[in-house]
């Protein structure tokens, strides 16, 4: 009697395994969250994409996924997820949701500009691309706490002053948890040489230290404003300190 009970659990198990990876897409649109539509779901609710995927009104490309079953058994949300945009615009990287609104990314790719429907907390009148290339990174309620890989902005370009800010490259070592994420930040080109870190502070925020430099083709405007730093010392740079909130 126990045998046959066990077999019947395990056949009723088989079938219930069955019948869920064969979910067609179609049948998650119902816990797709308010905003983001998608103008045709195919595959399965395991491995699916969406095509022409719409987030308040911004188009942002074709997104496929496939989600990794044996993260339910530990209470996580867990999936593969590839989002592109043409030919040069992508974000792809392993996500997981765990609880108490944490958000982890492992193996974290992404090339796209500074395109305020994508990234609206970045732009603030600027143009340029971001890349981004993490071993992980860790979001928990909306603040960075950890993050280790490097992210490079390049082309940056401010509207508001019409003056080219160059390119900078930031890389975040591995550090202990619970402290704030500290990377080193250089400049890959433009109108200034400059040199420092950048923390992810709690608020969320973030404050920029370093000493920046001019160079022969700096525009004299930005010479005149770098001038208030004060004296440069005897490599030609200045203190420089940055801070704001996201």
């Amino acid at each position: 009697m126990k045998r046959a009970i066990r077999i019947s659990i395990l056949a009723i198990l088989a079938f219930a395994i069955i019948v869920l990876a064969r979910l067609p897409a179609s049948w998650i649109r119902r816990f797709v969250p308010r905003g983001i539509t998608c103008s045709e779901l195919a595959g399965t609710a395991w491995n699916g994409s969406c095509s022409n995927l719409v987030y308040n009104g911004a188009p942002l490309g074709q997104l496929d996924w496939q989600l990794h079953p044996l993260s339910l058994l530990r209470g996580r949300v867990a999936a593969f997820v590839d989002l592109t945009r043409g030919d040069q615009e992508f974000i792809r990287g392993d996500f997981e949701r765990r609880g108490g609104d944490i958000y982890v990314a492992h193996d974290l790719q992404a090339q796209l500009p500074l395109d305020p429907p994508l990234l609206p907390q970045l732009d603030s009148g600027f143009s340029g691309a971001i890349s981004v290339n993490l071993e992980s990174i860790e979001v928990r309620k909306n603040v960075i706490a950890a993050i280790v890989g490097q992210v490079q902005a390049t082309s940056l370009y401010s509207k508001r002053d019409r003056v080219e800010i160059g390119g900078y490259s930031v890389t975040f070592p591995n550090k202990p948890a619970g402290t704030e994420p500290v990377g080193e930040v250089t400049s890959l080109e433009g109108p200034v040489d400059f040199q420092g870190t950048l923390k992810l502070t709690r608020q969320p925020g973030w404050l920029v230290e370093g000493k920046v430099r001019t160079k022969p083709e700096t525009p004299r405007d930005l010479v005149q404003q770098l001038g208030y730093l004060g004296p440069p010392d005897a490599q030609g740079f200045r203190p420089l300190s940055l801070e704001g909130t996201f």
